[in-house]
Formats: structure tokens, sequence, C-alpha cells
């Protein structure tokens, strides 16, 4: 960086540069524009996912250089915010590293040495105070500047390899789709590169893959509704080891006479069990309160949550919806007359 360009920062700060090989020198001014835009999009994202929104900056517009038309943009970091707490993690130091060239062990070695302390110092908070402050700011601003050129240099495969594209960031990888667009958009824009005496090493061929959007997320879906109702069981096959009903559930019949799979989750009957104050028979009869979830059709994952009668003994009360609430979250009722099939049959 020249001593010229350093009197024009301010304590703090790094450049981004754009470097636009158009003809004349001239940059249409929606290019400057998108592509700027692009830039402050992506910085955020890095901020947002890697440093937890830690790390306080603003960024400036400075003069473009004589020359091929060269765009320069400043980060001024004001509370660096002990960024390299966040990066020390495996997923931040692989990004820092993938993305800049350099682990965060490097990153803080050189501010160890910009400010004359020791590169474990800075991974703990800093003071209002602190009389390295700006030498901290200097070095997070130079990060954040190398992080958000690996974004918009680096190529798609790098990017994946790295795991942009699943770690959080797709924020910063629209916003890069979006630099190369309007770049596609200017037809007087031949090549791009991020230095200002590097060239213009991304040709226009490679604009239209790096505008490519990313993958969009599968969002997530919500777990089905469970269907609660009250049914009597004729149990064929018992499991009286609490703990293994994930293994091995119990066995039994519906009122339809059914086959039905169902594991018990009532804390107060197995109470009952520990205790032996059950009188259990070869073939038991139950009457609960249980819930299923119904996917494709089908119920899954039932689930008995109160045992209301064993063997013709009153045990419990049905809990109300206050308390189904409780356990299950959102949930409806489901009733079957006797000798119907019920939510709880295994259908062919």
């Amino acid at each position: 960086m020249s001593e010229a360009l350093l009197e024009e920062l301010e304590a703090g700060s790094d450049v981004l540069y754009f470097h636009f090989d158009v003809k004349d020198h001239h940059l249409k001014l929606e290019t400057f524009i998108q592509t700027a835009e692009s830039a402050r999009r992506i910085a955020s994202s890095l901020n947002d996912t890697i440093f937890q929104k830690a790390l306080q900056y603003d960024l400036i517009v400075l003069p473009p250089a004589e020359g091929s038309f060269l765009t320069r943009l400043a980060f001024v970091v004001s509370i660096p915010a002990a960024v390299f707490t966040f990066i020390n993690t495996d997923v931040g130091a692989a990004f820092v590293d993938g993305l800049t060239g350099k682990p965060p062990v490097q990153w803080a070695k050189e501010l160890g040495e910009a400010t004359r302390s020791t590169a474990e110092e800075f991974y703990e908070e800093f003071e209002e105070d602190e009389p390295d402050k700006a030498a901290a700011c200097q070095v997070s601003a130079a990060l954040l500047t190398a992080m958000t050129r690996g974004v918009l240099e680096k190529e798609n495969a790098e990017l994946k390899k790295i795991g942009v594209e699943g770690g959080g960031l797709t924020d910063a990888l629209v916003a890069r789709a979006d630099f190369y667009a309007a770049c596609i958009k200017d037809t007087d824009v031949k090549r791009v590169g991020f230095e200002p005496d590097q060239g213009f090493p991304i040709p226009r061929s490679s604009f239209a893959e790096r505008a490519q959007m990313p993958p969009k997320k599968v969002e997530e879906e919500e777990p089905p509704e469970w269907t609660v109702s009250i049914e009597s069981i004729y149990v064929t096959s018992p499991n009286w080891d609490a703990d293994d009903q994930k293994f091995r559930q119990w066995k039994g019949k519906d009122q339809s006479r059914r086959d039905c799979y169902f594991v018990i989750d009532d804390a107060e009957f197995w109470n009952l069990v520990r205790r032996k104050n059950l009188h259990v028979e070869v073939l038991d009869n139950l009457k609960v309160q249980w819930a299923c979830q119904i996917v494709d059709g089908r119920p899954k994952n039932r689930r008995v949550i109160r045992v209301l009668e064993y063997n013709g003994n009153k045990l419990a009360e049905p809990l109300k919806a206050d308390a189904l609430d409780a356990i299950l979250g959102r949930h409806s009722a489901a009733t079957a007359p006797r000798g119907e099939p019920t939510l709880f049959d295994d259908l062919e």
C-alpha cells in the first residue's frame, strides 16, 4: 500500500479493490453502485456468520485511481470486538484459511507483532482504553477485506470445497452472484481483478458461472402434528424394560383388533411397575391415552401418554389439553366408533 494511500485512510482501515477492464477507463454508474453494494452485503454476511455481528465497521468509497477503472472501497473498523475469539473454531478457521490463504493463528501473529503483544492476548475481549486497539482494528480490517475479496475472486468449486455454500454464508453467495450479474449486464466490462497491480485474472467468459445463485436451502418441514385419542389395547407382547422400548416396542391389538406397536411414556405407570403394584396376566388389557403422527397417511411414532386402566383397574385420568400441549406441542384429538379402523391401524 502506498504512503499516499495510507494518508488518505483513517487508522484501522484496509482497502478492497475492484479493477475493471473497461473501454476508455469509464464505468457505468449502475455497475459501480451494484458492485459496491454487493461488497457491502458480502462483508455484512461475513460479520454476521463468522464474527457473530461483533465487528463494527464502516465502508467508505475512495476516489478512483487513474488508468483502468479502479474502485477503492475502504473498511474502517472502529471496534475489533475480539474477532479472533470467533474465528478460532474449526468452522471459522476453515473459512478464514480458505478465503484468505492464511490460518487464524497467522493473523493473530501479525496482530501480536503490530501491537507488541502475544497472539494469545487477542483471543480475549478488548477494553475501550486498550492502547493497541488501533492496531487491532487495522488487522481486523485487513482480515475482513481479505475474506470479502476471497468470496469474490475464488471459483465456485473452491468456495464449495471451503464449505461456504453450506456454512451459513448464503447471503454472501447471493451478493457475489449479483456482483457478476452486474458485470455481465455492463458489456463494456471485459475482465475483473481485485488488486491494483495483478491485472485482470477473471475474464468475461467466467462471469456467467460466478453469477449463478447458490442452491436454495431446503426448508425444514415442521414435524407432523400429534393426534391424540383414548383407546383400549389388548397386549400380546409387552416389554417390561422401559429403557429397551426404543429397540423393542410393545405389541398389541387395538379396539378394532388390528395389530399395533407402541411405547409407553407414562412415568407413573413405570413407577407402579417398579413397585410391583400391577396385577400382571398372561394377556393384558390396557386403556390408554395415546398419540401418533400421521405420515403419508399412516400412523407413526405411537406413544402412550397415560395408562388409564390396566386389566380393568383404574390407574389415572386422561391428561387435559394444557398438559398435552406441554408434552406434545401442536396436537389434535381423534375418535373412532368402536369396530371401525382408527388412526393407529396399520392399513395395507
